[in-house]
């Protein structure tokens, strides 16, 4: 078994494995227990939180001094996962004793392979998109939403959700700059979707939440379209306005009809933030409602992995990344985890970095050691596209091939990056 030896923050060193922290891991801006320190910056952040850790000692240099040696602990992989059993019960008092939401104990498992599922994701991707397209000029154009088209697009997705979330996941990631508002609404979606996956809801919420995700930024239709497409910062009078979105979401909800309550709040309130500073209220912990704290965290999260003309794109690590730094600050602590495990910090389709400088493909998550997936290289070090692609599995083989040097993930990249498009290594 793997032994583990504490140092104080002050005897780290590049290189290192981080296997436990001196305080809780949502307290933290680290994704997961276990990572390797890869430069200086890291080593300042984890001084700014933690006072001692422990890393394993087949990290440490050979001439290093080991203080102290302890057993790693057991894999508690399979415990009671105590943020969803939090969300279940919030859901469960947020109507004094009577769910919003169905609670359920189901964990779904895969039914599909990443590739068996990426055709039909692929197909019930274009369709949505074509859908939400569809509605959102009809109504710019009519004032009338087509709720009942909406309806009809969500129920193939979120049955590929369940299938495998990995597909559809793989291809919102690959979206285009263009069409901001249409592709954020079908990220939105599909993210809320995995995200109530992993927290357990029954079929019929899934749709729901769904639904409300898809619709977060309907008032946006209203906004003009010099302020939605404009490069620059906003001027405190386009900041107003753009705001406004919200309000504009509502009215055009209530003029429908027939809207499901959950979904109403859910436009209402995804821009409130845990601690008070977002907007149109100002709520502030649970006065949010938790489908409005959902709403919010599936969105900021596809906002910064989506192209914008006035933001740099992120990769989903530094996104997740970003999240956890947010974690009981702008949103709540329990959901950020569920996401987190839900998403993963490299997802499965990602497009990665080794410290070598070869380029992979995630291909396989790791359960344990969420920073060590399974990756398939296929870009060298001189940023040369392979003949034969290389399956490396991170876990197992932690030294290049020379042996000359320990492998980790540098990076994560972000979509497109090196012209790679990964979705063309499942669909053909």
């Amino acid at each position: 078994m793997a032994t583990t030896t504490a140092l104080s923050v002050d005897q780290l060193q590049i290189g290192m494995y981080v296997a436990e922290l001196d305080r809780p891991w949502l307290e933290t801006p680290f994704l997961f227990q276990g990572f390797y320190i890869r430069d200086e910056d890291e080593i300042q952040e984890i001084r700014q939180f933690c006072k001692q850790v422990r890393v394993t000692s087949e990290s440490l240099p050979d001439d290093f001094e080991i203080v102290e040696k302890v057993e790693a602990e057991e894999d508690n992989s399979d415990a009671i996962d105590v943020n969803r059993v939090t969300l279940q019960e919030q859901f469960s008092q947020e109507s004094g004793g009577q769910s919003s939401f169905e609670q359920t104990n189901v964990v779904y498992k895969n039914a599909t392979t990443l590739k068996a599922e990426m055709s039909t994701a692929n197909r019930v991707h274009t369709q949505v998109a074509i859908a939400v397209k569809d509605v959102m000029k009809n109504l710019k154009r009519t004032g009338n939403l087509g709720l009942d088209q909406l309806e009809s697009a969500v129920t193939p997705m979120v049955d590929s959700v369940l299938r495998n979330p990995a597909a559809l996941a793989c291809l919102v990631r690959m979206q285009k700059k263009d069409q901001y508002l249409y592709n954020h609404s079908l990220g939105s979606a599909v993210w809320a979707s995995i995200l109530g996956r992993q927290i357990g809801l029954a079929r019929d919420d899934l749709d729901v939440i769904a639904l409300g995700a898809l619709l977060l930024d309907v008032g946006k239709t209203l906004v003009p379209d010099t302020i939605l497409t404009k490069p620059e910062s906003l001027s405190e009078k386009e900041r107003k306005l753009m705001q406004r979105h919200v309000e504009f979401g509502l009215r055009i909800l209530d003029k429908s009809g027939g809207v499901d309550s959950r979904v109403h709040d859910m436009v209402a309130h995804h821009h409130e933030r845990y601690n008070g500073t977002g907007y149109p209220a100002g709520l502030k912990g649970n006065d949010i409602p938790v489908f409005g704290r959902i709403a919010g965290i599936v969105d900021a999260y596809d906002a910064m992995i989506t192209p914008r003309p006035y933001a740099k794109l992120q990769s989903s690590y530094d996104a997740i990344r970003r999240l956890r730094v947010l974690a009981d600050v702008e949103f709540q602590a329990e959901i950020v985890d569920q996401f987190t495990k839900a998403i993963g910090a490299f997802p499965t389709g990602t497009l990665v970095e080794l410290n070598t400088g070869q380029i992979g493909i995630v291909t396989k998550q790791n359960r344990i050691r969420r920073l060590r997936p399974e990756i398939m290289v296929i870009i060298d070090s001189e940023k040369q596209l392979l003949d034969d692609f290389q399956l490396l599995d991170l876990n197992e083989e932690k030294v290049s091939l020379d042996g000359e040097v320990s492998l980790w993930i540098e990076r994560g990249l972000a979509p497109g990056e090196y012209g790679i498009d990964p979705t063309e290594f499942y669909l053909n």
